[in-house]
């Protein structure tokens, strides 16, 4: 960027400010995206293809902020099991327990703390609640009870203090600062947890400092306790209002009207094996008056898998407005995949683009997806699987063209489609499915995205996966 147009991009923490806006999820700015002159000069205005890029990223960036900030909360109730609130109130349990860390680390003079909670077996130690670490740290795997020494030891009753971590590595601290200060967290009755408290300098906690924390510790199990009994309440409810609503903005968030495209016809269709899922489809017409396509499938169960979903869907979007072609798409979109989580987080992706007036079409895949290309003489499929978004920095996404001809179609389809089709005949369901298509081809594209449907619901098969098949047509010249 410096080099084609002279200016580079720079971030600035705070709302005040020209720049493109970075928000939250509460929709306050956290920071600004500026566009900045390599020289001094003020009468300096950026090019329309920067100020796109800049928006696009700024787009992104408030994207991530909002996960993150929601994933802080999740993780916060998940760590009395308490389901995400619809409504977050002043009171939220993650601002309780930041409120509680703080005084921890004011009175002992550390640098940072952390919560680790047990989960049901406990055989493992999830991280729930930090101050003054990475938000990146929640999205690391669980650490095993069993290797956890001092977090052991802790949960035995007694406060582990390593003066030094480097020379007791044994102890498994789960942060690489001199030294640190292991709690447990418990109820009357059982252990919870612990609480780890970090310094950025070789020290000692003193006696009373251990007992000061074991306080501390106290009244984090009586926060996590006092909604517990809260989510007993409303436990149920909550959670099926939620899950109600999360599949209802899913829903309202897929195209419903077709775009107005001479000669070209399309129909879209998305079911999640519950109330939420990480199916979606999508069409937009890019500015060069190209048609983009759009099939995603996110891992995951329920809100998880919602929550990818919907990153998923604004990387393509963003990435959509500048990316050149559909491989370069799905290569940045990969990429800020794979930077936003912890290599525990993946994807599939069949992104097309559709050139109206030639009848080409150019179609990038990373995962699992299944592309179709069905003529009235027969039909092809059109890709192999390959890496799955997330898995790596680079996917090398599977890309091909075809120029569609009058009177033919390309169909593609979510990997809960082709798992489906597989359990039920192998390869040959595949075949009997793109047969089903073709016999059909002479219809409008809903109709054979119908008939497509109709053989699903005959295989009789428990919805186990979440499903999407989307069907382009070329209208026959008339």
């Amino acid at each position: 960027m410096v080099e084609a147009f002279g200016c580079h991009l720079e971030y600035r923490d705070g709302s005040a400010g020209d720049g493109y806006a970075v928000v939250d999820l509460d929709g306050k700015t956290t920071g600004r995206l500026l566009v900045k002159p390599v020289l001094n000069d003020s009468d300096f205005a950026p090019p329309r293809e920067v100020a796109q890029i800049a928006g696009a990223m700024a787009e992104m960036m408030s994207e991530v902020q909002r996960l993150r900030t929601g994933m802080i909360r999740v993780e916060a109730e998940l760590a009395a099991n308490i389901p995400v609130s619809a409504v977050q109130s002043k009171n939220h349990i993650a601002d309780k327990l930041q409120a509680v860390m703080r005084g921890a680390l004011e009175n002992v003079h550390a640098s940072a703390a952390a919560i680790y909670m047990l989960d049901d077996s406990t055989s493992e130690l999830k991280l729930r609640a930090a101050l003054n670490l990475p938000p990146e740290r929640f999205l690391e795997p669980a650490r095993p009870l069993a290797a956890a020494i001092a977090d052991l030891e802790a949960l035995a009753g007694n406060a582990v203090v390593l003066e030094d971590t480097a020379l007791l590595p044994h102890w498994r601290c789960p942060e690489n600062y001199p030294s640190a200060c292991c709690i447990p967290v418990s109820t009357s009755t059982n252990p919870i947890g612990t609480l780890w408290i970090f310094s950025e300098e070789y020290r000692d906690f003193t006696t009373a400092e251990t007992q000061t924390l074991e306080i501390i510790a106290g009244r984090i199990a009586s926060e996590l306790e006092l909604d517990v009994l809260l989510k007993d309440k409303t436990d149920s409810h909550d959670l099926t209002n939620q899950l109600a609503a999360i599949a209802a903005q899913q829903d309202h968030q897929l195209p419903h009207v077709k775009p107005l495209l001479e000669g070209w016809d399309l129909a879209g269709w998305t079911e999640q094996a519950e109330q939420a899922g990480g199916d979606f489809h999508d069409w937009s017409m890019l500015d060069d008056g190209a048609l983009a396509i759009t099939v995603g499938d996110s891992d995951g169960r329920q809100m998880e898998a919602a929550m990818m979903a919907g990153q998923l869907a604004s990387a393509v979007k963003s990435h959509g407005r500048y990316a050149p072609d559909a491989r370069t798409l799905v290569n940045r979109v990969n990429h800020t995949f794979w930077s936003t989580s912890a290599g525990d987080r993946f994807a599939s992706l069949a992104y097309g683009v559709i050139h109206p007036d030639t009848g080409l079409i150019e179609i990038a895949n990373a995962g699992e997806t299944c592309g179709l290309l069905i003529t009235p003489d027969g039909w092809e499929e059109l890709w192999e699987m390959s890496f799955l978004l997330g898995a790596r920095t680079d996917v090398d996404p599977r890309f091909l063209e075809r120029r569609l001809k009058p009177g033919s179609a390309i169909t593609m389809m979510s990997s809960g489609v082709r798992e489906y089709l597989f359990d039920e005949a192998g390869p040959a369901g595949i075949a009997q499915f793109a047969e089903k298509l073709r016999e059909h081809l002479e219809l409008p594209a809903d109709r054979i995205l119908t008939a497509g449907r109709e053989l699903l619901a005959k295989l009789h098969r428990p919805t186990a996966c979440d499903r999407t098949i989307f069907v382009v047509k070329r209208r026959p010249d008339r």
